[in-house]
């Protein structure tokens, strides 16, 4: 019987060493799941406050325009805060062409 015994505590050790090792993975495991969880944290706050910022922003926008609309003419007060180089960017990538009834125009 006590070749039986020992098989049967050979067996186990083996068990108690696989246990082992995955007890230590799985702490392992549950320490980084930690400090993901904090990190998720940080930028959660991070983002709530630039949310709250564009927030306030865009209040500020309503009012600036409101203000803008009620002095008058909307859209030359909104035109004159845009960029003036934007339109001649817009309109270097236009394709320039000649009318087509050109030609014709001087022949006859």
């Amino acid at each position: 019987m006590s070749g039986a015994e020992s098989y049967i505590k050979e067996q186990l050790a083996a068990e108690i060493q696989r246990l082992s090792a995955a007890n230590v993975q799985l702490v392992n495991d549950k320490m980084e799941t930690e400090k993901i969880k904090v990190n998720l944290e940080v930028d959660r706050v991070r983002l709530f406050g630039e949310k709250n910022s564009l927030v306030v922003k865009r209040e500020e926008l309503r009012i600036e325009i409101a203000a803008l609309n009620a002095a008058g003419s909307s859209n030359a007060l909104v035109c004159s805060h845009q960029d003036p180089l934007l339109n001649q960017r817009r309109d270097k990538f236009k394709a320039k062409r000649t009318p087509p009834f050109d030609g014709i125009k001087e022949n006859f």
